[in-house]
């Protein structure tokens, strides 16, 4: 197909110069104008097709990697399509739109989906049906919980995946309460953290993480403070832009 096509450009273009050349029909400007704009027309279509076949030979180069992977991680893998090394860290979390993706049909539309979004794969067994499964996973940092929980539970899952633990992390409704002790702290970037982490050290909380993703930080008040008490405090720190009760989740680990 791209041989024709290639093919027949040329013979138009050939024509075109010939044309000239022998001065055949040149004074015919309709017919002038009709043969280069076949020739237009046929170029398009050549770099239009190359573009496409390239992609497609990419991502099939691609998922017959991660195939051949698949194949010596019988328990699951995550992958980083763009290098093909697998991450020692983050929590992996699966799209929505590849849910439900197994055999090779499945891991073609996951590689499809990961090259145009974070350019991660994952694969995992169903221990229930036995098939093995692909995803489209974007990763986040291991100290970004909330975070991959809030995309995992948005993406409609049952689980994130540690990979420096190898521990699966379940995500169910009944499993959420309201820290009694744990505070989220927002501040705005363009005053900065400065001012907030003053006034943590002062009220003697301690930083449980400083978010890289998001302008925030969670700590924990001190034993004997209120909790309603140190929101208002916080509150009303220069560059604070809001302060949130910590929505913890009961983790089930399995090994």
């Amino acid at each position: 197909m791209m041989v024709t096509l290639v093919l027949i450009a040329v013979t138009s273009l050939v024509s075109i110069l010939c044309m000239h050349l022998f001065r055949h029909k040149t004074k015919h400007r309709e017919f002038v104008i009709d043969v280069r704009a076949i020739l237009a027309v046929q170029v398009f279509i050549v770099v239009l097709t190359s573009c496409g076949t390239a992609r497609r030979l990419t991502e099939s180069t691609v998922a017959d990697a991660v195939w051949a992977l698949s194949e010596t991680r019988p328990e699951g893998f995550t992958v980083d399509i763009s290098t093909m090394t697998e991450p020692g860290e983050g929590i992996s979390v699966a799209y929505a739109e590849t849910q439900g993706s197994c055999g090779r049909d499945g891991l073609d539309a996951a590689v499809a989906h990961a090259t145009s979004h974070d350019g991660f794969v994952g694969g995992w067994r169903d221990s229930e049906d036995g098939q093995y499964y692909f995803d489209s996973v974007r990763l986040f940092p291991e100290d970004s919980l909330q975070a991959a929980v809030n995309f995992g539970k948005a993406n409609f899952q049952k689980a994130l995946y540690v990979l420096s633990t190898g521990e699966e992390i379940l995500l169910r409704e009944d499993m959420e309460y309201v820290s009694p002790t744990n505070l989220i702290i927002f501040y705005d970037t363009g005053i900065g953290k400065e001012p907030l982490l003053e006034a943590i050290k002062d009220y003697g909380a301690t930083i449980l993480y400083d978010y890289r993703i998001i302008p925030g930080v969670a700590v924990r008040i001190p034993d004997g403070k209120d909790i309603i008490e140190a929101i208002e405090y916080f509150a009303g720190i220069k560059g604070v832009t809001s302060v949130e009760r910590d929505h913890i989740y009961h983790q089930h680990f399995l090994h």
